[in-house]
């Protein structure tokens, strides 16, 4: 399926908010054009902001200094790229997992507006649609005091595929175009924001008081890896190789090896199937 090309558009902001339920329906929403990073955005105002029950959503229609993990770019012109800022009374240990939750709350706001069978989850926070990446999730942690901190969710989710990012990554990409029916941009892109802010604020309470174990059954459904030959790189070297067989109860990727069942913690390292490039 070649690249979809994408008309200009726009969030809805009105129909947004009135199709918010809550508690997100209760969040402040910042729409801007173009900023540098709505993470660094996110990250500043959280330093300033008093403590609150209500998460923050800051959505750029173009983001000039985004990153991924790795410091990879991260614009976004044909995608959704928006950060939220998640309250969470817990001390910064007990976040663990909270990438993945994310990554199954994005799939089911997917579901939710009607996406065909087949996202998939690949440890610790992408979404793929046949092995094919989908969306992106980047979480960074601004500390608020004793057992309190503010998770800063950045997510980048393709309406289409970006032939241009497709030739710079030399792989191809997919987008929430071919997943929902009679795709229109202008309406999709606001009910799939709608969809996924709802679903992150469900997942933040459930979070906050059982951590991810309660999810991981749901989100090891989706498993793009599961029982399958996988290696694990860092900057391109790869570190380690075996047989992926789920995530455990803190989301820690269990790895079968010749040494054993080993439990790896996400880092900055990579999940790629065993026979894929680095």
């Amino acid at each position: 399926m070649p690249p979809l090309s994408l008309q200009p558009w726009r969030i809805d902001a009105d129909a947004l908010r009135a199709s918010l339920r809550s508690p997100a329906r209760d969040w402040p929403l910042d729409l801007v054009e173009e900023t540098g990073s709505t993470n660094a955005d996110l990250t500043a105002a959280c330093r300033q902001a008093p403590w609150s029950d209500a998460g923050m959503l800051r959505l750029a229609y173009r983001q000039t200094a985004g990153r991924g993990r790795q410091g990879r770019p991260w614009q976004g012109q044909a995608g959704l790229t928006f950060s939220v800022a998640l309250p969470m009374p817990l001390a910064g240990v007990q976040l663990s997992g909270l990438s993945l939750a994310v990554g199954l709350a994005v799939a089911e706001a997917l579901d939710d507006c009607g996406a065909r069978a087949g996202v998939a989850l690949k440890w610790p926070n992408d979404l793929q649609v046949d092995e094919r990446k989908l969306a992106g999730i980047l979480i960074e942690a601004v500390p608020a005091g004793p057992d309190r901190v503010w998770a800063v969710v950045g997510i980048g989710l393709n309406l289409v595929r970006d032939a241009d990012m497709e030739v710079a990554l030399g792989r191809q990409l997919a987008g929430a175009a071919e997943l929902l029916p009679d795709f229109a941009a202008g309406r999709d892109a606001t009910r799939i924001l709608a969809a996924v802010l709802d679903r992150l604020a469900t997942m933040r309470t459930a979070f906050i008081a059982q951590g991810f174990a309660p999810l991981a059954a749901r989100w090891s459904a989706r498993d793009a890896y599961r029982d399958q030959p996988v290696r694990l790189l860092h900057d391109g070297r790869v570190l380690a190789e075996g047989i992926a067989r789920g995530v455990d109860a803190d989301g820690q990727l269990l790895l079968e090896t010749d040494a054993g069942l080993e439990r790896i913690t996400s880092g900055e390292l990579s999940l790629r199937a065993a026979g894929a490039s680095a």
